[in-house]
Parts: C-alpha cells; structure tokens; sequence
C-alpha cells in the first residue's frame, strides 16, 4: 500500500479544522442542551530556580485584554468540600460549572501548581486565567502566533507559559520571552523542577529553553514531516516525550538529546496527546486510531488497549494515578481505571472535546473543546 504524505502545515490545518469526523456536526447551545451524565457499566474492555532579572523581559508581549466579568460557578463550591477524583469516586463525579468566555474551540486547559488558577487557551487566539474560586476571569491576552497557542503552568511558582511568552500571573508582568516571531507555535511543556521550559514548534526542532538566561539549551531533532502534537516531561525529568503525525510516539533523553524509544502506530494515524502516569512508569497516548495506548516503559511493552469507538484529543493521569481521563470526539470526557482498563464514567458535553486537565490535589476535572466553553467536574462531599 502507498501512502502519500501531506505536509506538516496541511496536516495542523486539517487537526484544527476538521475535527474527528469528516463532517463537522452543528455546535449545541450549552446554556440547554448538555446532556446528563451518563454512568457506564464498568466492562473490561526540585530544584531551586534562579532568581531572574527584571532586564530579561523588555521586549514586545501579547497585548492584554480587559477581563469579561461572568459568573463562573453557578453554586459556590469551596475546595475544603471537594473529594478527590479516583477509581474509588469515578461513579460520584458531577458537572460543578460550566464556564463560558472563549469565542472559539477550547486548545488547552492548564492549573496552576496550587490550584488557584485555571488557564485556557483558545483558536480565537486568546489566553484566559481564572480565578474559579472567586467566579471571576482575572485576564486575558491576545496571542498574534497563529491557532495553536498551547500553555503550561511551572510546577514551581506561578508562572504560565505560551511558546513565547511567561507571565508571573501574580503580577500579570512578563518575566521572560522565548525567540519570538518564530514559525507556527504548537506545544510546551515545564520540566518538573521548573528550570526549563520545552517548547515544540512546526517543521523545526524541539527546543530546550532555560528560564533563567533565555537561551536554548538543548535541542530534539525532529523530522520535517511530522508535526508534533503534544509534548511532556516524564516525572524525573529524565525522558520527553512526544505525540506525533504519521502514527509515532518518542522518547527522548533529556541529558543527551537523543531519541531512545520510538512507539509506532499506522502511519494513517495521528498521536494527539500523550501522558506521563505520576510515578513515572507508564505512558499513555492517543488520537485518531480510536484508542488509547499504555506502555510500560521499563519494557517498553504496550500493556492496556482502551477502545472508546472514536478519535481522540487529549489524555491525562489523575494525581493519585489511579485514573486516565480522555477528551473524544464523540462529545465525552471518558474516565477509565488504570489497573484494569476499565470504562468507568462518560460524562457529556454539548461538541467534541479537544482537552482535559486534572487540578494538582485531584479534586477538579476541566474539560474544553469545540463549544468554546470550559467545563468544571468534581465530587462534593
């Protein structure tokens, strides 16, 4: 069989305009047709970071946009009565909020290491922090570099970062910027001891940026065809790895910069996301084969299928890492039991989903995609 590659810019154009289906379905209006939670029958199917110079940060950042003044949680909801999201609590998950803001499709959805702020980045190439506690958007910037603004907040402090661009969110002032006006941004990801940011950009290297001095510091070969959709740093900050076009998984070594594990899937298929588990021995990838894929990276053994029936965005590990949730393209937000494979909650939205994040402590879930809106889910007490 021959397969005809496309371009690495076709191939973004497609992911963001397309979706998972060939024909785009009609948006829902969220304010009343979410559906209701579903529950399904469970079936077995640190270090330190220097101090940074105020002079580092003199160039030209996003423009800042007044805040949209909305309610955020429909009920207030304190975090002391929240239950952390698990295996155990999956059947108790329930939608606290849904928060609307964004214009366009929902990209990406990131805490902040405490839990206080919840940041999106959106096709509508705008970035938002809220503060969820408090009902209330804090920011918003306007992002000039294209549609794939992706967003990591450091594990270390509060601080958020674009693949240009990071911000103390305190202060909302830029402490850093990365070699702007580069090519098409795609994503980032902080090492666990906030020291370095990777930054993927399309059709060029991964680069490894230290925070402090602005200079990359090491690079990751890629080829020029294969688009990278998602990258992250294993928990030890050993390894990084990546979620690519064309069907392939790979690990890099941080040290070296070498790649020392490459996972293949067909090559008509695209890697969208991919997760490191907490204790850093399993990984998780998925996208438009209509599956999520566990490896053991000890072995580098593949040692859980998940089958949800249709293409697939994002995925993540809870906290405790007894949970993997996954965004879908059938308009659920899928959480499955990692020791068994388990299926054991769909929760509804109003479109496709493209994102899903866990807070730091594993008592939210937020979940964003194609209805331009964030949703907000957790156990009360």
């Amino acid at each position: 069989m021959i397969h005809y590659r496309v371009s690495a810019w076709l191939v973004i154009f497609l992911f963001l305009c397309v979706g998972c289906s060939k024909s785009k379905p009609a948006l829902i209006e969220a304010s009343t047709n979410i559906p209701p939670i579903m529950t399904v029958t469970p079936t077995n199917t640190t270090t330190t970071l220097p101090t940074i110079a105020a002079t580092l940060s003199p160039t030209i950042s996003p423009t800042l946009l007044p805040p949209t003044q909305i309610t955020v949680l429909p009920t207030m909801v304190r975090p002391q009565n929240l239950t952390m999201i698990s295996a155990e609590t999956a059947d108790q998950v329930e939608r606290l909020a849904v928060i609307s803001g964004h214009t366009d499709r929902v990209m990406t959805l990131a805490f902040s290491r405490d839990g206080t702020y919840l940041a999106s980045s959106s096709r509508d190439n705008t970035i938002k922090l809220w503060d969820i506690w408090n009902s209330k958007e804090i920011n918003a910037f306007h992002m000039v570099m294209g549609e794939l603004n992706a967003i990591a907040f450091s594990p270390i402090e509060n601080w958020l970062a674009s693949p240009d661009t990071i911000w103390d969110v305190e202060s909302m002032e830029v402490i850093q910027t990365l070699g702007q006006g580069r090519r098409e941004p795609g994503p980032v990801a902080f090492s666990p001891d906030g020291s370095t940011l990777a930054v993927a950009i399309i059709g060029e290297p991964i680069l490894l940026w230290d925070i402090a001095s602005g200079q990359v510091v090491r690079t990751f070969e890629q080829q020029a065809d294969f688009p990278t959709f998602s990258i992250e740093f294993s928990p030890d900050g050993t390894l990084i790895a990546a979620g690519e076009s064309f069907g392939t998984v790979r690990l890099w070594d941080v040290a070296s910069g070498q790649v020392v594990s490459t996972f293949e899937y067909s090559k008509d298929d695209d890697v969208h996301d991919v997760a490191f588990s907490p204790d850093g021995r399993l990984l998780a990838s998925g996208g438009t084969d209509n599956t999520i894929r566990i490896w053991n990276l000890a072995n580098g053994q593949m040692v859980q299928t998940l089958w949800h029936g249709n293409g697939m965005y994002g995925v993540t590990f809870s906290p405790d890492g007894s949970l993997l949730a996954s965004a879908v393209c059938d308009r659920t937000v899928k959480l499955w039991e990692v020791a068994s494979g388990r299926l054991l909650r769909s929760l509804p939205h109003a479109d496709e989903m493209i994102t899903v994040a866990f807070s730091p402590d594993g008592t939210l879930l937020a979940s964003g995609g194609y209805d331009n809106l964030i949703y907000l889910w957790g156990v009360v007490r």
